[in-house]
């Protein structure tokens, strides 16, 4: 058993280095510049608001005596969701009127002449779905940042929707398409709230102001100021990736060759512990399944003064008898419980007795012996002639 110890001592003198030498998890960090950043199908969704002022560009326009008569009105509605930092859709709702000019007396929208050259003023108003698909550029370029208080989105889409004169019933309007871009200053005043000043060009088809089309004309620019709501995970995740952390080594070679050597000296020497603790078991089984006699008890186990309780020096001494028992399945043992007549009143010193004899029962039972091979007694003989404080014990003998 002295054997055991040292080889405990021997592992606990080398289980320091080894764990000041073990490796750690390694360290991550997110890195919004890294990969594609994409939330659940719920999240980033949007909702905005915004009017501003018009201007529309037909042929005559030029002919305006003010060119504030040429100022329109307008309000939009727009529903989106960014699928990621970089790009988004949105469809929208937009109402539009526009003041523009005309030399056909049967333009769309004729209203009274103007006061020369012959032209006559067009007043109409328009209700248009549309769609766009969005770019952030400047998650585009510099990368997303949970930090940044202002994003430049660039956009382009189509509608198409219906037009009707100022003067006349809807139902004489007119369908017409629309192609459309802009650019939208989006700036973040909190997590949920936006506020956006848009500028936003539509090129129309003919029939709103019934001039022939070219690049320049049927065309509606448009600035508009207003405020959306974010809904649900306004940010994004960024993608975790592993941190570049200097390596900085905690041994020098020559020391951790040493630390080498040092370990498989230990586990060498582990090793021939080991073996010489199954030689002392098997020692230890073929004492026990020798002959014994009432003086030479097969294992003793001593106890503290007024104590039943096996201490853990003499726990790993009942585990080695465990074993051993174990070893010879056939064999019978009695466990004897003692206690010395100096201390203690003769009641107490029966209880404790049964005590101890039932506490290295109870042990033995615990580390796989089977109950079948075991039974308990007491015996009020001294077990030690010569010191009474060797009568505090329990042994363990073979049943003849």
């Amino acid at each position: 058993m002295k054997k055991l110890s040292t080889a405990l001592m021997l592992l606990a003198l080398f289980v320091a280095p080894m764990t000041m030498a073990a490796t750690t998890e390694p360290e991550t960090v997110q890195d919004e510049s890294q990969g594609l950043l994409m939330n659940g199908f719920w999240d980033n969704w949007y909702i905005s608001l915004d009017g501003g002022i018009s201007l529309f560009f037909s042929p005559e326009d030029g002919c305006f005596d003010n060119f504030t008569k040429r100022i329109a009105p307008n309000v939009g509605l727009n529903f989106g969701k960014w699928w990621t930092p970089v790009f988004g859709t949105r469809i929208g709702l937009d109402y539009m009127s526009a003041n523009s000019s005309t030399a056909l007396t049967d333009a769309f929208g004729y209203q009274d002449a103007v006061s020369y050259n012959n032209l006559y003023v067009q007043k109409h108003h328009g209700l248009r779905p549309h769609i766009d698909g969005m770019v952030d550029l400047v998650n585009l370029f510099g990368g997303y940042s949970k930090t940044r208080v202002y994003s430049l989105v660039i956009y382009g889409g189509f509608g198409y929707g219906y037009g009707w004169a100022a003067d006349q019933p809807i139902s004489t309007g007119r369908w017409d398409t629309e192609i459309r871009g802009g650019l939208i200053n989006s700036f973040h005043v909190s997590k949920a709230v936006d506020v956006n000043i848009e500028l936003k060009v539509s090129k129309f088809d003919s029939s709103l102001s019934q001039e022939p089309s070219n690049d320049f004309t049927n065309l509606m620019a448009s600035a508009n100021v207003g405020i959306a709501y974010k809904f649900n995970e306004r940010g994004w995740e960024a993608p975790v990736i592993p941190a570049v952390v200097p390596v900085i080594p905690k041994y020098s070679d020559a020391e951790g060759d040493a630390l080498v050597a040092r370990l498989q000296e230990a586990n060498n020497r582990i090793k021939e512990l080991e073996s010489e603790l199954v030689a002392t078991n098997e020692t230890l089984a073929q004492t026990m399944s020798a002959s014994y006699t009432d003086e030479a008890p097969a294992f003793t186990i001593y106890f503290d003064i007024n104590q039943s309780a096996i201490n853990a020096c003499n726990k790993k001494v009942v585990r080695a008898m465990a074993d051993a028992i174990k070893a010879d399945p056939n064999t019978r043992y009695v466990v004897t419980g003692y206690a010395d007549k100096e201390t203690g009143t003769d009641a107490f010193n029966a209880k404790l007795r049964e005590a101890r004899a039932k506490s290295v029962y109870n042990a033995l039972v615990k580390y796989g012996v089977n109950p079948d091979q075991l039974t308990t007694a007491t015996d009020t003989n001294p077990l030690n002639k010569f010191n009474y404080v060797l009568d505090r014990a329990a042994t363990i003998k073979v049943v003849k």
